[in-house]
């Protein structure tokens, strides 16, 4: 079973509220009875087995995951593999989990890699499209499809690691957010995306701050940082990703996908 990656339209650190746009990078995951050696689980995946040995009365499985996402890079790929796998043990065991996106939300915030649970980098990762939601109270507010034109191309940059993160500092800026979250709520979502991703990257990468100002220079449809980093995205119409993968080349290694469509299968 796979589910997506996202890039951020609105970080949910700052105020709870949160939005996700699913990108076209997958993560799978396969689940057997047998184990090939001794193979170390995270301890998100150690969380989501042990609910459904113990909800279940689930035999131990082993799990294999193939990603498209490079690890700790701000794309979500954490919420999509915590989708992918609860995906795969509720179609192999007839499990009734009716809402997977909740799930994976609650059981990340459990095993402690989301100060949130990113509920709107689940319901994207699950859904498809843009996925608008309140994450202090586990809602999903709004999902919304997207453009099937559009890409995004994204640089991890080299030597760049994720800062120690301040609530208190990012809290300072949540009039930004705010009105990020409404414009991601209004339906404009490439506006919501810049706001945010320009806002985290003053706040967290100030060292990166100039690349998202240049891409946006270069006519971007939107830009910033995704997550909380170091990713940065820049959307742009199919064909036109040649200036943004040249302006990023230097910096680290550059990944395009797609935005994904609402109902798009992973």
């Amino acid at each position: 079973m796979s589910a997506w990656a996202g890039v951020s339209v609105v970080n949910a650190l700052p105020t709870g509220l949160g939005a996700t746009a699913a990108v076209s990078l997958r993560v799978a995951v396969t689940i057997s009875s047998t184990c090939r050696g001794a193979e170390a689980q995270s301890k998100l995946v150690e969380t989501i087995l042990h609910y459904f040995e113990s909800r279940y009365s689930m035999q131990k499985q082993c799990v294999e995951i193939e990603s498209q996402v490079p690890q700790g890079s701000g794309l979500k790929s954490s919420s999509a593999v915590a989708v992918a796998l609860i995906k795969a043990l509720v179609h192999s065991f007839g499990a009734y989990e009716p809402d997977v996106p909740r799930l994976a939300a609650e059981l990340s915030r459990i095993a402690g890699v989301s100060f949130t649970g990113a509920l709107d980098d689940a319901a994207a990762a699950y859904y498809g499209g843009v996925a608008v939601t309140d994450n202090t109270n586990m809602r999903i507010v709004r999902v919304l499809d997207f453009r099937s034109d559009l890409s995004v191309v994204v640089l991890v940059p080299r030597a760049v690691k994720r800062p120690s993160i301040s609530l208190e500092e990012m809290r300072r800026y949540s009039s930004v957010f705010y009105l990020a979250f409404e414009r991601a709520i209004e339906g404009d979502v490439l506006r919501a995306m810049t706001l945010n991703g320009t806002a985290i990257a003053k706040i967290l990468y100030p060292q990166l701050e100039g690349l998202v100002l240049k891409a946006l220079e270069l006519n971007a449809l939107a830009a910033g940082v995704s997550g909380n980093g170091p990713s940065v995205f820049a959307v742009c119409r199919e064909g036109d990703e040649g200036p943004y993968e040249e302006l990023f080349s230097s910096h680290g290694e550059v990944v395009k996908a797609r935005l994904v469509r609402l109902g798009e299968e992973a």
